[in-house]
């Protein structure tokens, strides 16, 4: 069936007026075209509307069926046409963005309150994760963004490099490597060594490089949170490899980050999206945000 808007809206006007001339006036047409239209729409449905007479047109029993339900089209859509109006004015709306427990603890707490002065009526939802739950959380469409490190290219996921961070050891601040300025992860063969859980990315960068410089590796421990690692490192169990920036969960801890070398380890930081899925208004501004508090954004 081949019912239009205008139909529908000539309709309505016919209906609550009760005349055509002041159906057409308020429509912004002419008699004839409202005429028209009520007439297509009376052929498409297969039944009479109105009862035409000289100066009045009345309602049918069909007609009068038929008006609540014509009523209720046009308020649906009108919602849903201010709905998106809305959105796309950032008057209302939802951003959620996952994140790994590293960059939520440290670096997305300042941007989303910054989001949110400018744009107050916007909501954001963080929801930290261990890494490897990021790509999987987008895939299902449970969040709009991701900031976070990317090991590999994804068919599925579209990336933008924002930044780089740098892996070192962190160990005690009375530990013989604290207060060195630099350590070899060869020299990290004789040490305890905590290490994340096998699913995370870190994980397998600190697991391969060790095994290159120190075939017989082995770990100590092996636990799933950054907080975990750090709080056994202040207790004396070991060391770990972590981000720079993994010093933001530390406060308060005993343990310091010593530079690691031979070789130098860097990861790409990156905002990520499901490649399939277009970004809402407010999820496009979020992003923006993003890369313009990382300078060194790549285009």
């Amino acid at each position: 069936m081949n019912v239009t808007l205008r139909q529908i809206r000539a309709f309505l006007a016919v209906a609550e007026l009760g005349r055509f001339n002041l159906a057409a006036g308020a429509l912004g047409l002419t008699q004839a075209a409202v005429s028209l239209l009520i007439k297509d729409l009376e052929q498409e449905l297969g039944v009479r509307l109105f009862d035409r007479h000289t100066r009045k047109v009345q309602l049918t029993d069909i007609g009068h069926d038929f008006l609540p339900q014509a009523r209720k089209a046009m308020e649906d859509l009108d919602i849903a046409t201010r709905n998106v109006r809305e959105h796309v004015q950032l008057k209302k709306g939802k951003v959620v963005i996952a994140s790994s427990i590293i960059f939520s603890a440290s670096t997305l707490p300042a941007l989303i309150a910054r989001f949110i002065a400018r744009h107050p009526a916007i909501s954001v939802e963080l929801r930290d994760m261990p890494e490897e739950e990021i790509r999987p959380a987008l895939i299902r469409g449970e969040a709009d963004l991701a900031l976070g490190t990317l090991l590999d290219d994804d068919a599925e996921i579209l990336s933008q490099t924002v930044g780089q961070d740098r892996l070192t050891l962190t160990c005690r601040d009375d530990h013989p490597l604290a207060a060195r300025q630099a350590v070899g992860w060869a020299e990290l063969a004789d040490q305890n060594l905590i290490v994340l859980a096998r699913e995370n990315p870190l994980r397998q960068i600190v697991e391969r490089t060790m095994i290159g410089v120190a075939p017989d590796f082995g770990p100590a421990y092996d636990v799933r949170f950054s907080t975990t690692a750090i709080g056994m490192v202040a207790a004396g169990l070991g060391v770990t490899v972590l981000p720079e920036n993994a010093m933001e969960l530390s406060v308060g801890a005993r343990v310091r980050c010593v530079a690691l070398k031979d070789p130098l380890i860097t990861r790409d930081i990156c905002v990520m999206q499901h490649k399939g899925r277009s970004l809402s208004p407010p999820a496009e501004q979020l992003r923006a945000l993003i890369l313009e508090a990382f300078p060194g954004a790549s285009a």
